[in-house]
């Protein structure tokens, strides 16, 4: 009726309607009323499907509720087109040595821009200090090359597992806490100032755009050896990993739900069977769109019919339908409004009740609302709208008892876990100490990652061996330390590496492993000129025990013995008895 017409409603200048105060008004009356037919509008929502009801509601993304289904659901996965294993170099190698391996990723070249770039670091600041006192332990520097270099990681790995609360006692001469391969190995002032001088990029040439500039040339590098060495098997996924970081740094990130809440982040994209990480990217606060942070992470995995299970922080309908155009497959839940038909969007608990589950698809993506302990929604373009049986365990139970869970569900929960499962395995050994200096501390990090890959492509090339990767560890320290430090001198006209004395094997009893049969590893070398001795020599084993005076220059370096080569080695390294 008209407003007009009755005294009883009163309408004001700017044309709302005013209403006197009473015991019941009508605003009451009317917002009573709405509330009834918002609660009569979500049980009929449920009771009915979509085709009954006959309305259609607009999507975040511009969907249409018409356009989302109940049922005939067909999958369209993507068969995989791709030949998972070691690839290059890793594939081509032929050897039982895990620093080979190791070396694969860490490479001569790797560690020559880090020698390089630790020198001329060193030289800026001498020159940019050269007031510092004459007798200063930074005074006594000098250039630090590559065998080196790989004995001061060797020791910086070893501290991943023997461990200490300061890095000095690593040198300690006290009976009780003397760990004297650390002193027989480096000097601790001299491994104290590579560490000072550490470096991986020029600081004359700094790029303020690039967050990343002080470790961008090593993880650019790094990363590509992940990529070129390994091709993934058929499941993949991407998530979060975070390296522990409390300084002040612009890109610091913090998560409270996450066990390291500090730090520096990193999108990561792993194997599910293996670990591998094959592609890895940090987060340095500059906002990139969804798909651009997915599709780089892929980088040439797209279009190979890829299973990727990506968690919820990335995850939508959109980025599902841009990587089915790209023949991946994808799974992963998701969160709010991330283009959900209505229906999935709106549902609670009370409406599915224990274990129900709600799925529409658009013919293309489904998406699931599953009851769990929490609602559960999942979208997917590879997995059947099926409910599978499986074994969980429960609170108070002894034993697993059987549940009901979506089939994308169950393949998530095997596949998802494996950026967890490689932050688990190189924390158990972290070799990355204290540091305000950031750019430290993340290529400790990288090369955790490195370790942790190379000893996925050593069994893949050497199943059965090194099962662990503590043993895997323990063989790379051994091999990258056996060599003591190497400084360059000149003696007469030539430039030679001069070397402490080479480790000498006890007198009264050789080496085990010199009747092993593996000729291959037992190589002769020159003994390594020190700075008292350009041409050294020492008695030959063999010759000593027949009652022989003879020095040879040569020697054994797996057994550490000096032999003469021909006679003399073999019999060594063949006959129980050789003098």
């Amino acid at each position: 009726r008209s407003t007009a017409a009755s005294p009883e409603v009163p309408v004001t200048d700017s044309g709302k309607i005013f209403y006197p105060p009473s015991k019941y008004s009508k605003p009451c009356i009317f917002r009573f009323q709405k509330l009834i037919l918002e609660q009569t509008y979500f049980l009929n929502k449920y009771r009915f499907p979509e085709s009954a009801r006959g309305g259609a509601s607009s999507s975040r993304h511009g969907g249409t509720e018409c356009a989302w289904h109940q049922d005939n659901w067909q999958p369209q996965k993507f068969p995989f087109a791709a030949s998972p294993g070691p690839q290059n170099a890793a594939a081509e190698l032929e050897s039982d040595l895990p620093v080979d391996f190791l070396e694969l990723i860490l490479t001569d070249e790797l560690l020559q821009h880090i020698a390089d770039q630790t020198n001329l670091y060193a030289d800026q600041f001498f020159q940019a200090h050269p007031d510092t006192l004459p007798l200063g332990r930074k005074n006594v520097w000098k250039p630090v090359s590559v065998p080196e270099l790989k004995t001061f990681f060797g020791l910086t790995f070893l501290t991943g597992y023997i461990k200490k609360p300061k890095l000095e006692l690593y040198w300690s001469v006290d009976e009780v806490e003397a760990t004297p391969y650390f002193s027989q190995t480096m000097p601790r002032n001299r491994f104290q100032l590579i560490w000072r001088f550490l470096h991986y990029n020029n600081n004359a040439s700094h790029d303020t755009t690039d967050k990343m500039y002080k470790v961008r040339p090593v993880l650019d590098y790094i990363v590509g050896k992940f990529k070129e060495l390994y091709q993934p098997y058929e499941n993949i996924c991407i998530d979060e990993g975070m390296m522990q970081w409390h300084g002040c740094l612009s890109f610091k990130v913090y998560n409270p739900q996450n066990p390291i809440k500090y730090g520096i982040k990193s999108y990561i994209l792993c194997d599910s069977s293996t670990g591998y990480c094959f592609n890895m990217q940090p987060y340095v606060g500059q906002s990139s769109s969804l798909p651009h942070t997915v599709f780089s992470l892929l980088d040439r995995l797209s279009g190979n019919g890829y299973t990727l299970y990506i968690d919820n922080y990335c995850n939508s309908v959109a980025l599902c339908e841009q990587l089915v155009k790209a023949k991946t497959n994808v799974c992963g839940p998701l969160t709010e409004n991330r283009g959900e038909p209505q229906i999935i969007r709106e549902v609670t608990k009370a409406d599915l009740g224990v274990e129900g589950k709600l799925a529409r698809h658009n013919g293309t993506v489904l998406v699931v609302a599953w009851q769990d302990k929490r609602l559960v929604k999942m979208v997917t373009t590879c997995h059947h709208d099926a409910m599978q049986r499986v074994e969980v365990w429960q609170k108070g139970r002894k034993e697993k008892t059987g549940q009901l869970k979506p089939k994308c569900v169950v393949a998530y929960d095997e596949c998802m876990n494996r950026v967890d499962k490689l932050n688990q395995d190189i924390a158990y050994y972290p070799f990355i100490w204290r540091s305000l200096n950031w750019p430290k501390k993340f290529v400790a990090y990288l090369f955790q990652v490195a370790m942790f890959n190379a000893f996925v492509l050593y069994k893949a090339r050497n199943p059965g061996k090194c099962k662990t990767l503590l043993e895997f560890m323990k063989k790379v320290v051994r091999s990258w330390t056996a060599k003591r430090h190497v400084a360059v001198e000149e003696v007469g006209d030539v430039e030679v590496e001069m070397d402490q004395p080479a480790k000498r094997a006890p007198y009264n009893h050789d080496p085990i492993s010199r009747l092993d049969g593996q000729m291959a590893k037992h190589q002769l070398e020159y003994l390594m000129p020190t700075s008292k001795n350009s041409r050294p020599a020492r008695k030959c084993r063999v010759c000593v025990r027949r009652g022989l005076r003879r020095e040879s220059k040569m020697w054994c370096k797996s057994c550490c013995v000096p032999l003469h080569p021909g006679e003399c080695y073999m019999a060594y390294h063949t006959k129980q008895k050789y003098y």
